[in-house]
């Protein structure tokens, strides 16, 4: 039995040489496996997913301005700087932000001021687009977001926005407000600083009017006192018009100048509706704009990646 056992060590010790190497074949075969699962079992819109998203990549570039009050400075102009703000290709805030950290953030020309109001944020408005125009620096951009520090934008609902104006009214000067002149035609709501988009060439309507034709010209003194007056969402709207800008040349009711509740609680309103292609909103204060960060922004992320 010993000559035995010792035969079989000597028989074994060649063997035991190759082990590792034998390990380590299995492992790549069973790496190997695993990978080819993998990729040969990709959801049957995987194709599309990929399209989409590159298709995203493609939209026009994007820059947001936000006008913040000097009481909302901590928490809610903090909310978009962490949530919807760092999705557009540029985002600035119109005012110095008081006591935060957020000071890479301001756009240079408006850095002294520290808080905007309800009777001035439709002339900084008018200030802000007009510098953008004439700013060298920013000329790559074609759309311009405005919004408030209570605004909400779902971005990727913005840029599918973007992508169709952009194809079909690219050669206008146009406007995007939601329904600002509905709330109050019809029901004498007056907003302030609901989120409004705007193109290159609405940009250079309403700083320059030499573009004008001679019948319009004559409109020239209206136009200067309307933009001299404004104050209210509605009003830089006919403002707007008086400049021959189109306004919401499709749909109307994708940017929503209240919050959500408010629609939902007045019968009146049971027509407007939030949609899935619904752009941006009011949001009541700063923990429902994380919230709203999460379901449409990380939440719609993860549900494409698991579909």
């Amino acid at each position: 039995m010993l000559h035995s056992y010792r035969s079989c060590r000597r028989f074994s010790r060649p063997l035991s040489r190759y082990f590792p190497i034998i390990i380590v074949v299995c492992l790549a075969g069973l790496s190997w496996c695993l990978l080819n699962a993998l990729f040969s079992s990709q959801p049957d819109n995987y194709e599309n997913v990929y399209g989409n998203n590159f298709e995203e990549t493609k939209s026009p570039l994007i820059f947001c301005f936000v006008t913040s009050a000097n009481d909302r400075h901590l928490t809610s102009a903090r909310a978009i700087a962490y949530s919807w703000g760092k999705r557009c290709d540029r985002f600035y805030f119109i005012a110095r932000l008081q006591n935060t950290s957020i000071n890479l953030m301001i756009l240079e020309y408006f850095e002294n001021i520290t808080d905007i109001t309800v009777t001035t944020i439709t002339q900084k408005t008018f200030d802000v687009l007009a510098y953008l125009e004439t700013t060298n620096s920013f000329k790559s951009y074609n759309w311009f977001l405005r919004a408030s520090d209570d605004s909400f934008v779902i971005i990727p609902n913005l840029r599918q926005l973007v992508r169709q104006l952009n194809d079909k009214h690219h050669n206008y000067p146009l406007a995007y407000v939601g329904d600002v002149e509905q709330m109050f035609d019809k029901y004498q709501i007056a907003t302030t600083g609901s989120v409004m988009l705007f193109n290159r060439r609405a940009l250079y309507r309403l700083t320059y009017s030499d573009d004008l034709s001679d019948d319009e010209q004559e409109l020239e003194f209206e136009r200067e006192q309307c933009f001299k007056n404004m104050i209210y969402d509605h009003e830089f709207v006919r403002c707007m018009e008086i400049s021959r800008i189109k306004i919401n040349p499709m749909y109307d009711n994708l940017i929503l100048s209240q919050n959500l509740s408010f629609y939902k609680m007045d019968k009146r309103f049971q027509g407007i509706r939030f949609s899935p292609n619904t752009v941006a909103f009011r949001s009541s204060n700063d923990t429902d704009m994380y919230k709203f960060e999460f379901l449409y922004h990380r939440l719609d992320v993860l549900s494409k990646t698991g579909r």
